[in-house]
Order: structure tokens, then C-alpha cells, then sequence
């Protein structure tokens, strides 16, 4: 019995997900900046947050594309990284 391969190690499908990750990264920008003017954030502060979301939605396109079904390893790393730089 063939044994079923992770949809992110199929070439095709995980080019479909790094595609709508990277045509979501403006749409994760406008989003992102247009939530924190609302919520009253500084011009500065807004396009900072909206950078990083969309540094974040490309750098997950990233990750998949390079490592394919492994990525996940990769993205609890950062986030693990993360929670350790928040708690300093």
C-alpha cells in the first residue's frame, strides 16, 4: 500500500500555498496598517505593524517553499524565539 505524501511536499500544492501566501502579504499589509490607524496607532507605529505582518506572511511563503512539510519545525523555532525575547 502506497503510502500518502504531506500535501506540502507535493510540488504542485505547495506552490499553490506559497502563492496565496504571497498574493495575501499587501493584502496582510493594507490590513494590518488599516486596524491599527483605526485603533489610534501613530502613522509610524501603523506601518510598523503592518510591516511586520507582512514580513511575517512572506517569511512564511519562505519557509514552506525551502522546507516544505519540515516548515512547521522552522516557524515553532521563531516562535519559540519569539516568546523567549517577549519574556526578557
Amino acid at each position: 500500500m502506497a503510502e500518502e505524501i504531506h500535501p506540502l511536499d507535493d510540488p504542485e500544492k505547495k506552490a499553490r500555498v506559497v502563492r496565496a501566501l504571497l498574493i495575501a502579504t499587501p493584502c496582510m499589509f493594507v490590513g494590518c496598517y488599516i486596524l491599527a490607524w483605526a485603533q489610534g496607532a501613530e502613522v509610524r507605529y501603523a506601518v510598523l505593524i503592518a510591516a511586520v505582518g507582512a514580513v511575517g506572511c512572506a517569511g512564511a511563503a519562505l519557509t514552506i517553499h525551502l522546507f516544505g512539510s519540515k516548515s512547521r519545525y522552522a516557524l515553532m523555532l521563531l516562535g519559540l524565539v519569539s516568546l523567549i525575547m517577549r519574556l526578557r
